[in-house]
């Protein structure tokens, strides 16, 4: 297996001991009774504990352990689930929380009202978590990658866009990779979440993926890996706890978990080789939680998905050495549902090995199944303690990163935008015509995309400085935007605002990929097209016999 060697920073503390000395103005002091002039024999330093790859120490570890070991069973049983809530009231999300001991709420679109309403729901949950008596925060969460999956975005409120994570690929750029994902992160802690489920270390094999897609940052592993581990340092950085996923990788699959079990029938050397490298190099470089994917390795375990299976389990502990909490997709998927119900896989995920389960479909019935187990021994208490445990460990961490972060409030939601800009600038790809310069001329009819996409590429186009002008009335050139919904056609210059295989779809003579459709990807664009910006990005997928580049 291709590994990169760790990539860790130990912050080592030194005390330094000041001694003052009186002095008297005729000469040196005379030793006191108990002192000597006799050289003192040096003393040996207390060693100090290395942290594990992601920042707590064992001890941390062990000492939250313990915390969990000293619940009641109901309490414990809570502290390894993550629910949803229903609306939008903060006072509703706190009672669920508080009801089964839960460790922590995950927030959807549908949970969104406003920014302040979004904060004083994370602060509703910190106060009856603090009512409850722990001493780590509540897990606040949000699946927010980027592209078309973002929870909080400009489509919620005030918060910003950020494009697909195949940019990032594109980009191929570690420093505006880190730097884009502090930025998103230091908007959702100052919206009072504090964890995210991204990034996405899937390595896609193109259009045969029909889940993952342009959440895939490339198609070659160490590519991927690269912009994976960007990721999540940013992440870090921001204050917020990351999760790379899905492990062992769904971008070589054809069915979606969410409808049904796709089994994985690479070999484990193929898997080594390409679908566990990102997973291994952010496991070296500290990622805090790995998320467990509902996929089944006819290698590891046939009859079982990885979320579900301890020979998963195992390779991720034992020959990937990831030692932080690992996370379960979610459990109403019906990759599970199909098969158990709530209870049954909740027993299940924790006696293989998982550490925090996520969003089970009944989850009063998943807190009552491990409650019952737990009696009766299916469960030991030893490994429900350990789940437990990590988790307290790592909520522990991420109170103690975020302190010594950069403070935030809500006004500062929407700062990120500049860093969304970088990404998209980064990554723009043109795989035709002329590198540099001016591609279009100064006044352009514009066909293709959606509504919503025509009027904000006609937004970007005019503030770069460019003639929109209407298609009854002549222009210099023709732009075009490729979707998946107006998947090809001719034009001038063709702009691919999806996956990057619909540049196949067009015989413009110039041709575009932006990864996204945000306001900054298509103001990235536009300056490209005027020429006062490169297309910087290359792709970060084989798409037909294209060039990567041609800049």
């Amino acid at each position: 297996m291709r590994r990169r060697a760790p990539a860790r920073t130990l912050a080592l503390a030194a005390m330094l001991a000041l001694v003052a000395t009186a002095c008297t103005p005729t000469g040196p002091p005379e030793p006191s009774p108990t002192e000597t002039t006799e050289e003192q024999a040096p003393t040996t330093p207390e060693p100090t504990e290395e942290p594990l790859a992601w920042g707590p120490t064992p001890t941390d570890v062990a000492d939250a352990i313990a915390a969990a070991a000293a619940m009641a069973p109901e309490e414990v049983a809570g502290q390894v689930l993550l629910a949803r809530y229903p609306g939008t009231d903060p006072a509703v999300a706190a009672s669920t929380l508080t009801e089964n001991h839960l460790a922590g709420l995950v927030l959807f679109s549908e949970n969104v009202a406003s920014v302040d309403q979004v904060a004083a729901t994370g602060d509703a949950l910190q106060a009856a978590q603090a009512a409850a008596g722990r001493d780590w925060p509540a897990i606040f969460a949000v699946d927010n990658e980027g592209g078309l999956v973002q929870r909080l975005g400009a489509d919620s409120g005030a918060w910003t866009s950020f494009p697909s994570f195949m940019s990032a690929g594109a980009a191929d750029d570690p420093v505006v990779v880190t730097a884009a994902a502090q930025a998103m992160a230091l908007e959702l802690r100052a919206s009072g979440l504090n964890y995210d489920f991204a990034p996405d270390a899937d390595v896609t094999v193109g259009p045969a993926d029909v889940t993952i897609g342009m959440r895939s940052a490339s198609s070659d592993p160490d590519r991927a890996a690269r912009a994976v581990v960007a990721a999540t340092q940013g992440f870090t950085a921001g204050g917020v706890v990351s999760s790379v996923k899905h492990f062992p990788g769904h971008g070589s699959l054809t069915v979606d978990s969410h409808q049904g079990l796709p089994v994985q029938g690479a070999s484990a050397e193929e898997l080594a080789d390409r679908d566990l490298v990102p997973f291994a190099q952010a496991i070296d470089a500290g990622t805090p939680t790995v998320m467990m994917g509902h996929i089944a390795v006819e290698a590891w375990d046939p009859s079982l998905p990885a979320s579900l299976s301890p020979e998963a389990y195992r390779v991720l502990r034992e020959d990937l050495g990831f030692t932080g909490v690992a996370i379960t997709d979610g459990l109403d998927m019906g990759a599970l549902t199909q098969t158990w119900d709530s209870a049954q896989i909740s027993v299940m995920a924790l006696q293989a090995g998982a550490d925090l389960l996520l969003g089970p479909t009944d989850v009063p019935a998943a807190h009552a199944g491990i409650v019952a187990a737990l009696a009766d021994g299916t469960l030991s208490r030893d490994r429900v303690d350990e789940a437990a445990g990590r988790v307290i460990a790592l909520m522990r961490w991420q109170a103690g990163i975020a302190a010594a972060g950069q403070p935030v409030t809500t006004a500062d939601v929407g700062s990120a935008a500049p860093a969304s800009l970088a990404l998209s600038a980064a990554a723009i790809t043109q795989v035709a015509g002329e590198c540099g310069g001016a591609l279009v001329g100064s006044s352009i009819h514009v066909r293709g995309g959606s509504t919503a996409d025509w009027d904000a590429f006609v937004a970007a186009a005019e503030a770069a400085g460019l003639d929109v002008v209407p298609l009854e009335q002549p222009a210099d050139s023709e732009v075009r935007l490729l979707t998946g919904a107006t998947p090809s056609g001719s034009a001038d210059v063709a702009i691919v605002l999806d996956e990057p295989w619909l540049l196949t779809e067009t015989d413009a003579p110039v041709r575009l990929a932006t990864y996204g459709r945000t306001a900054q990807a298509l103001a990235a664009v536009a300056a490209v097209l005027t020429g006062a910006a490169p297309a910087s990005g290359s792709l970060p997928v084989q798409v037909s016999d294209l060039p990567a580049t041609i800049c």
